[in-house]
């Protein structure tokens, strides 16, 4: 678990840092996360069907190359919380995150008391034994990752109140979803949804949290570094295996 540091340290030293959203479920694929050199990867268990035995093999891959695996968890459900990082997960990112009391629920289970209501179970996050439950405990509070979601008019709302709260790692941007809910359906570049993705990056860096980007054009990458931005998701690996392999066998096919 000491290795989650490197992303925790990342991030409060206000480095650049690149992940990656993972949509298909993999060991390998987690460990070639580690090798390209990403520093962190977001599995995603809101929208992919993914048994138990196939999350904790993810889990186990990344901890064994040293890459810091974050789980995307739909809600701020407790008991889901509590047993992804008890796999061993280096965090959590919670979806349409919509309110205060939500923020505050998933710190709450993800934290032990006295910064939260997680709670507590021996085994693979302890070494079996070999580290003490409280230098675990105290490890895991200043080690997890939590980061928030954005994603709906709503979360917008609470956003001020949502970047003040100290367990806060990291505010990603949720583009689609945040287009849907204004209304403006699958329209992400449109300048209303950008205007409030900017809203978000502007709030967070006010407080000096956070933000996370996912860029879709050149432009909008070239954009974020501009405006300083240090935490970026370069997309979702389904998309780009699937266009990467498109692409090879549309080059075959036209191929005289």
């Amino acid at each position: 678990m000491l290795f989650f540091h490197s992303l925790k340290s990342k991030l409060s030293n206000q480095e650049t840092v690149f992940g990656i959203l993972n949509s298909v479920p993999s060991p390998v694929i987690c460990e070639m996360f580690a090798y390209a050199g990403f520093d962190f990867a977001v599995l995603d268990t809101e929208h992919v069907l993914i048994s138990d035995d196939t999350l904790a093999h993810c889990i186990r891959a990344a901890n064994c190359s040293g890459l810091p695996l974050l789980v995307r968890v739909p809600d701020d459900n407790a008991a889901t919380i509590g047993r992804v990082l008890d796999a061993g997960a280096a965090g959590i990112v919670v979806s349409r995150v919509s309110s205060l009391a939500m923020a505050n629920n998933a710190i709450a289970a993800a934290k032990y008391p006295p910064l939260g209501t997680r709670g507590i179970s021996g085994g693979r996050n302890t070494g079996f034994g070999t580290l003490a439950l409280q230098d675990y405990i105290d490890l895991a509070n200043r080690a997890v990752v939590v980061c928030l979601m954005i994603e709906c008019i709503n979360g917008m709302a609470a956003l001020p109140d949502i970047v003040k709260l100290a367990q806060v790692d990291m505010i990603i941007e949720g583009a689609l979803d945040l287009s849907l809910s204004l209304g403006y359906g699958t329209q992400v570049t449109h300048a209303n949804v950008q205007a409030q993705i900017h809203k978000m990056a502007h709030l967070c860096q006010a407080q000096n949290a956070t933000f996370c980007a996912i860029p879709r054009t050149p432009e909008q990458q070239a954009s974020w570094h501009e405006k300083g931005t240090k935490a970026f998701l370069i997309g979702e690996d389904r998309g780009m295996i699937f266009k990467t392999f498109k692409h090879q066998l549309d080059t075959l096919k036209q191929t005289k």
